[in-house]
Parts: structure tokens; sequence; C-alpha cells
């Protein structure tokens, strides 16, 4: 039914495009927080909406919501919600995969041992491309340039001597000379010293 009324919206807004509908929706408060920006980002005539669009088109195709959605080449499955409780864990309601000659339904065990593994797979794979991608990408420069070499053999050398040579040479020290008081006069006739 929701493909007829699609196809039928669709018509619609080709034989009259500049009608705008009104869309009427009453929910919870606690439900429409949530809901109410999903709606707009979903109707907003752009680009990014159009994306929106199709990134939950399959939603439709199936008669539960859909918790997770993988899909290859020719090949898809789609982890089946609403969750169901299990002991102090929750499972998917099951799962269905589609390919080429296969269509199946999982009970909730089998949905949710494959939705580990798909999601396994998924992060060894995420994490293979960045380790491959960092070998890639050359060093960074130094922030700093490089410092003086220090030979850590000589300065750990017992017999070595403690200062260096240039630290025993002998300067001149200049004569203290003894700050004087600067004596001001106020109109008053007192002295601020």
């Amino acid at each position: 039914m929701p493909v007829f009324l699609s196809a039928f919206a669709r018509l619609q807004s080709w034989l009259s495009p500049a009608s705008d509908q009104t869309l009427l929706v009453k929910a919870p408060a606690r439900i429409l927080r949530v809901v109410g920006p999903i709606i707009e980002k979903l109707i907003t005539d752009d680009k990014i909406g159009e994306s929106y669009r199709c990134a939950t088109s399959h939603w439709f195709r199936y008669d539960v919501p859909p918790l997770a959605y993988y899909h290859g080449s020719t090949s898809t499955c789609v982890i089946s919600g609403p969750l169901q409780e299990h002991g102090k864990a929750y499972r998917p309601t099951g799962a269905i995969i589609e390919t080429p000659g296969l269509d199946v339904r999982l009970p909730p065990e089998d949905a949710h041992d494959l939705d580990q593994q798909i999601q396994q797979v998924i992060e060894n794979t995420i994490v293979d491309w960045a380790a491959d991608y960092l070998e890639r990408i050359p060093d960074p420069e130094p922030i700093y340039p490089p410092g003086a070499i220090i030979d850590l053999d000589a300065l750990l050398d017992d017999k070595a001597p403690v200062f260096h040579p240039a630290s025993l040479e002998t300067r001149p020290t200049l004569p203290k000379t003894q700050k004087r008081r600067r004596s001001t006069s106020s109109s008053k006739g007192g002295q601020h010293v």
C-alpha cells in the first residue's frame, strides 16, 4: 500500500507542483522532541532533505522496523526490531537475509549472532583501513628544531670534569652602587620619602 501512496503523491506533485500541503502531527511531547527534528529534516526541499528521504526509504519495505540495515552489492541483511528483552540483555526480533536465490528470516538468537559478526567484520575493516591510511601519511614536521646533541656517556662518566671549560673563565665583577632615595615635597610642606 505505501508504494501506491508514494506513487500517488509523486503524481500529484507533478500535476500541481506549486501546491504545498500541511502535515499535522499529534504526538506526546516526549516523542515529539525526538521525532520533530527528524520530520523537519525529512521534509526539507533541498539536496540534504532528498538524502534523508533516500536514507530512510528502506524503513517502509519491511513489516517491522529495521534496527540495522547492511547491504552489499547484491545482498542485504536487515536486523529487525523492536528489541525484545532476553534475560539481562536485549535481542532483535529477528533478521531478514536477502541474497540472489535465497530469502531467509532468522530467529532472535541467530539474528543477534549474525549482527555481532557483521559488526565485528565492519570494525576490523575500518581499523585495518585506518592503519593503512596512517602508514601512507608522511610524518609531520617537528614543531621545534632539533637541539644540541648531548653525549650521555660523557655526562655520566665519573672521571669527566664537572664544569664545562667555558664556565670556568673569570668575569670581572662590577662594583655595586647604592641606590639613592628620592625625596619630593608637597604643597603642604611635608616631605615624602
